[in-house]
């Protein structure tokens, strides 16, 4: 005959299992908002970059060569659609049942254990079931937070880059376009006549901002796990 001491431990681990389904539900749900996130600001932050770097288009191969500069525009618009792709794999609603990127899914139905059990025996093999789930579940919860974790410091990371590129952005552009239009103007018919759109002078600064690109590019393409 099972007391009722055994019977109140084995409903007590049930009880713990539920608490940890529920955390773990509640995890992931947290965590595709906070992965739509991440993806919407890493495309926004490769369009700024797409944007920014306009005026690099009139340098000319040998020009790129020097200021180090490895990547073109037509990269960065591959990358942004390439991350369009994964915000539109992350938008579904919060709690859809398919796994997360790296994290397989859990069935959490197999949890539900009906509460018959006809001997001692039989509740101890519903026990060390029950146990390993918690066991899993924990697993998968430790695998969340760590994802939750590496998804923080991936927008804290592209938001201070974006920050430094802006402002660095600023200051460059207007040194190649003191007067605006006007300098602008000043470039075009420059080119009319043979010569290169960019001074020697420039070719400082557009290194200094192709350095920068290319450190925001590489944060902003860096894969989650």
């Amino acid at each position: 005959m099972i007391n009722e001491k055994e019977i109140a431990e084995y409903r007590s681990l049930c009880t713990a299992l539920e608490g940890f389904l529920e955390k773990y539900t509640r995890k992931k749900q947290e965590l595709r908002v906070l992965l739509e996130e991440t993806a919407a600001l890493r495309r926004a932050a490769l369009l700024t970059l797409s944007k920014a770097n306009r005026f690099t288009r009139h340098l000319t191969g040998r020009q790129r060569h020097t200021s180090g500069i490895t990547y073109n525009l037509v990269e960065i618009k591959t990358c942004m659609n390439r991350k369009g792709a994964a915000l539109f794999q992350y938008s579904g609603a919060p709690g859809e049942n398919e796994p997360l990127p790296g994290i397989p899914g859990f069935d959490a139905s197999a949890a539900k254990l009906p509460e018959d059990y006809r001997s001692l025996e039989e509740l101890r093999k519903k026990e060390l079931l029950v146990l390993g789930m918690i066991d899993s579940v924990r697993g998968k919860i430790l695998q969340l937070e760590v994802l939750e974790l590496r998804c923080r410091e991936l927008i804290l990371s592209i938001n201070k880059a974006l920050q430094a590129f802006r402002h660095e952005y600023r200051v460059i552009y207007r040194k190649i376009y003191p007067f605006g239009i006007f300098s602008l103007f000043h470039r075009n018919v420059r080119t009319l006549w043979g010569r290169a759109y960019f001074t020697l002078h420039d070719m400082e600064n557009i290194a200094a901002i192709g350095n920068i690109t290319g450190h925001v590019l590489k944060i902003a393409d860096s894969p989650i796990i």
